[in-house]
């Protein structure tokens, strides 16, 4: 009986029936040339990891012209000691699910974060004068007029201008889900925009991507601690997070 080929075997010779370099696949596929030959030599253990993997012979199949997620299947089942049949209906694994969730405050909570009315404060003035009212008309009927004079001639105070206060806006309701990145280094990304794999490649440093979706989002990220990533433009706070990852974009809903 003869042998099954292997997923680097049947990548090298489509190439090669293309009479296509690893420099040009290189370029077509943005994944370094010495990935391109580990995967073709099924030397998997110089790999950056099994994310990338996958996701390289997912994409370097589709780019010859194969059927990318076939070739994946036969890779797992490979790596099982399985017949690529048993392993083509498994699912990804989502490890992580991020919501954005955005509330607006109660207006009428703003200046005191209670929401309750408060009596105003006197100014030591004011309570200072209704003490001496209150001493001058316990002095007798004589002291009265002195009293009147005095406060007669105290200066009027100027009525302090209403404070106005702004009302934050009502936040907007996206009907779509953005995710904008920068990559510091090289990492590998796999984007899928409500359920279709849209890309699957390498970044390299400094290049910007921005991906969209009318629900959800899933984005595997090889390295995610070189990455700068925008939600619905808000910055998301990486601190803490290297490696491999996945995470899960959804857009704002009305509730």
């Amino acid at each position: 009986m003869e042998t099954e080929k292997s997923v680097g075997t049947i990548l090298r010779e489509a190439r090669l029936a293309k009479g296509l370099s690893l420099a040009e696949v290189e370029k077509g596929t943005s994944i370094r040339s010495k990935y391109l030959e580990a995967v073709e030599n099924d030397a998997y253990d110089i790999t950056p990891g099994e994310v990338f993997v996958k996701g390289m012979i997912r994409n370097y199949g589709n780019y010859l012209g194969l059927d990318g997620p076939a070739l994946v299947d036969l890779y797992k089942a490979s790596a099982a000691g399985k017949s690529a049949e048993d392993v083509r209906s498994a699912g990804i694994r989502e490890v992580e699910k991020v919501r954005l969730n955005i509330q607006l405050k109660d207006p009428r909570d703003i200046g005191s974060g209670t929401g309750r009315f408060e009596m105003p404060e006197l100014p030591m003035k004011q309570i200072a004068m209704g003490a001496v009212a209150v001493f001058i008309l316990a002095a007798g009927y004589f002291g009265i007029p002195k009293a009147i004079d005095y406060f007669s001639s105290l200066p009027k105070s100027e009525p302090k201008a209403e404070q106005q206060v702004e009302v934050p806006k009502a936040p907007v309701i996206l009907d779509k889900v953005q995710v904008e990145m920068e990559a510091a280094d090289q990492c590998w990304l796999e984007v899928t925009a409500d359920g279709k794999e849209i890309f699957a490649g390498m970044l390299q440093a400094k290049d910007k991507k921005v991906y969209e979706a009318k629900d959800k989002l899933i984005i595997k990220y090889g390295n995610i601690g070189v990455m700068k990533i925008t939600v619905n433009g808000e910055p998301v706070n990486l601190q803490g997070e290297h490696g491999v990852a996945v995470k899960t974009y959804t857009r704002l809903k009305q509730e």
